[in-house]
């Protein structure tokens, strides 16, 4: 077979396989096992499938899940530690200015994150802030943690995760690193709807009824957030666990007996 003659793939097993951004015009996929395979920005201009299996790969999904359950397990501990080593710090204290900058942070990653949920355009726009205000609050824990607490490095390791989320939301069509993401800003917009629960539930009990009942529901808009960006997560986990033609060139593409995911 010459080079630039279409490539024939009869009756093979290509679970889970990626063939991102290949070259296949005119290529011709016999009954084979595409279950889970990325054909992602691929030309596929002129290819046919014929009796092909299509749709979500199982296995696939379990092994991109081990990074997103790290991610959430290393989130929630970075969350809950920085929440319970503010509470009870009052205005005026030396830690106060690092009270704010934790509402702050974690007010921008619920907000964005929940926009990016709500579709395409809003997932383009909100996916930068999201996930650099989502690392970056992970980078503050850890960069503090691993230097006994030093804030010049909790700092440096905050700027740092904070430009390496960035940098991801950048490959926002990749659907492990939306999901991973999304699942850390669903920790991250629990652990706001804890703080502001906690504010609200001490005013309402000295009488503040105004305050403290706009708070709590802040804090059950933020729990609605947290759900529904878990949700989200869960399903960009299996987006990229199912066969993908996301970009791909599929001008004058047949499928016959081959059903086409939609992602």
């Amino acid at each position: 077979m010459s080079p630039s003659s279409p490539s024939k793939f009869i009756r093979q097993d290509l679970k889970g396989k990626s063939l991102r951004g290949q070259r296949l015009r005119g290529a011709s996929f016999l009954e084979c096992d595409l279950r889970g395979c990325d054909f992602s920005r691929t030309d596929l201009t002129a290819a046919r499938f014929v009796r092909c299996r299509t749709g979500f790969y199982p296995q696939k999904g379990c092994l991109l899940g081990i990074p997103v359950l790290l991610a959430i397990a290393l989130m929630f501990h970075a969350i809950s530690s920085l929440v319970f080593a503010t509470m009870g710090t009052l205005p005026g204290q030396a830690a106060w200015p690092y009270v704010l900058a934790l509402h702050t942070a974690l007010a921008i990653a619920t907000v964005s994150t929940g926009l990016q949920t709500l579709s395409f355009f809003w997932a383009k726009v909100a996916a930068p802030p999201a996930h650099a205000s989502t690392a970056a609050l992970a980078g503050f824990f850890y960069g503090g943690r691993l230097a006994d607490n030093d804030p010049t490095v909790a700092v440096a390791g905050a700027v740092f995760l904070g430009m390496v989320g960035l940098l991801a939301a950048w490959r926002r069509a990749f659907g492990l690193i939306q999901a991973l993401f999304a699942m850390m800003g669903a920790i991250a917009a629990y652990g706001l709807a804890f703080l502001v629960w906690t504010n609200g539930s001490n005013l309402l009990t000295t009488g503040s009824w105004g305050r403290g009942s706009l708070l709590a529901a802040t804090s059950l808009a933020c729990i609605g957030v947290s759900l529904r960006s878990a949700v989200y997560g869960w399903q960009q986990l299996r987006r990229a666990a199912t066969t993908s033609f996301r970009e791909a060139d599929l001008t004058d593409c047949a499928f016959v007996e081959t059903p086409m995911p939609h992602n």
